[in-house]
């Protein structure tokens, strides 16, 4: 049983079997007292569960000296969590009046918070730490909208200057996926465990949220590698990206048939290539791990060198 499940809840919202946006009535004090409602276009849903929140910013701060990157700060509650236990916040809102309001309210007692309005996918993280005064070594931390949850990710493993930890509430399927593990791979979990090493924190209940969604969350953090786990050179990885991809092209598939279907090469050539790589032909996409992908990609452009546009 998880240890959240028997903790008491402050703000425990009142989930209704409605598509509509729930009553007023039935929203946080401290919501309704800064005049907050939840804008469905931005996908917004407001973690509340002070424990929860703790527990996340716990979760993303090892060092306080080590400067925070917060992604969808909203109206701040991850925010203050955060700023108990680091020196320095970098908090990006996309909602402008979000962001302002929660300038107003945390920036006069918090002189090492800094509050930017700002879409994260438009920016590099190290512009983002310069505008407020601040550069790496950090780490990235957010509640981050179902939509945009594995572009954001992706931005974060992928920028020139990544953070050292990340920390993400996302949406539990997702979650899984992220994190992988024997016989669950997926491509989201080959394309992070490439950089970095996931791990399933714990799972957040919808009535933690206001609005309460439709779907359960979890949190992820993921601990950045110094270096890629495999030897890729900066030209192979795109040309590698490509391989795994078409491989999980059609997962219910065997990887023969799968191959054959999305490269156009004769069956043989293909079996003979999952051989040399010591992958059994009738495996499945997701019982690969990342080295049995990084064999199967040296063998792949052995065989067949004009296949994938390697630099």
């Amino acid at each position: 049983m998880s240890p959240h499940k028997e903790r008491r809840r402050p703000h425990k919202v009142r989930a209704k079997a409605t598509s509509e946006m729930p009553a007023a009535a039935d929203m946080p004090i401290f919501l309704r007292k800064l005049g907050v409602r939840p804008r469905k276009s931005l996908g917004q849903h407001f973690l509340v569960d002070e424990m929860l929140l703790g527990d996340i910013a716990t979760a993303a701060v090892q060092d306080p000296a080590v400067p925070v990157l917060e992604i969808g700060a909203g109206p701040g509650g991850l925010t203050q969590e955060l700023l108990k236990r680091a020196q320095t916040v970098v908090a990006v809102e996309i909602d402008e009046d979000l962001s302002a309001l929660t300038r107003a309210r945390l920036t006069p007692e918090h002189p090492g918070l800094q509050v930017i309005a700002a879409d994260i996918l438009q920016f590099e993280p190290v512009e983002l730490l310069a505008e407020a005064g601040t550069q790496p070594p950090y780490v990235a931390v957010g509640n981050l909208p179902y939509y945009i949850t594995q572009p954001i990710v992706r931005m974060l493993l992928e920028t020139a200057v990544p953070p050292e930890r990340i920390v993400v509430l996302v949406q539990r399927e997702v979650a899984l996926r992220m994190v992988g593990g024997p016989g669950r791979e997926s491509l989201l979990s080959m394309s992070i465990k490439l950089y970095g090493a996931p791990n399933l924190l714990f799972d957040v209940p919808a009535t933690a949220f206001w609005p309460p969604p439709k779907v359960r969350s979890a949190v992820v953090s993921i601990d950045r590698f110094e270096q890629p786990a495999l030897d890729l050179k900066p030209g192979e990885i795109a040309a590698f990206f490509m391989l795994v991809r078409a491989g999980f092209a059609q997962p219910r598939k065997q990887l023969h048939n799968i191959l054959v279907d999305e490269s156009g090469y004769e069956r043989p050539a293909i079996v003979a290539v999952l051989e040399e790589a010591g992958i059994d032909p009738v495996a499945r996409p997701q019982h690969l791990a990342l080295e049995d992908w990084g064999r199967l990609f040296r063998a792949f452009i052995a065989a067949f060198p004009e296949a994938l546009d390697v630099e």
